[in-house]
Order: structure tokens, then sequence, then C-alpha cells
């Protein structure tokens, strides 16, 4: 008896494949609805504070390069004496 049950359990997935499929994109569906989407104003918000913050950070790095780099050629020609 156990056998035929798990015979029409396979045959059921099997054969209804597309039942399987459609139940599990409407999770899916069902998730993506409960998502709180942010407002254009927030995410105008957030991306000219990204731009500002990446712009300020890079200034950081490039100001660090330039003056180790000074330093660097400073210390070279004074080890060298050139």
């Amino acid at each position: 008896m156990d056998k035929n049950k798990d015979k029409d359990k396979n045959k059921n997935v099997i054969e209804g494949g597309t039942d399987v499929v459609s139940g599990i994109f409407g999770k899916y569906k069902a998730e993506f609805k409960k998502i709180v989407w942010p407002s254009k104003e927030t995410m105008f918000k957030h991306t000219v504070t990204v731009v500002i913050v990446s712009g300020m950070f890079g200034a950081y790095i490039a100001l660090n390069d330039g003056a180790f780099g000074f330093l660097f050629r400073q210390f070279v020609n004074l080890v060298t004496g050139a």
C-alpha cells in the first residue's frame, strides 16, 4: 500500500510540474508584495549621499597617495644622494 502512495506522489510531482512551479512563483509574488519600496525622494537623497561620500573618500585617498608618494621620493633622493 505504501508503494502505491509513493508512486502516486511521484506521479503528481512529475505530471503536475507546472503546479509546483506556479506554487513557487506564487510564494515569490506574495513575498514581493510585502516589500516596502523607498520613495523617489528617499532614493534621490540616498543616491546623493553615496555620491558625495564616495567623492570625499576618493579625494582622501588621492591626497594620501600624493603625500606618501612625495615623501617616498624625498626619502629615495635623500638615501641615494640625488
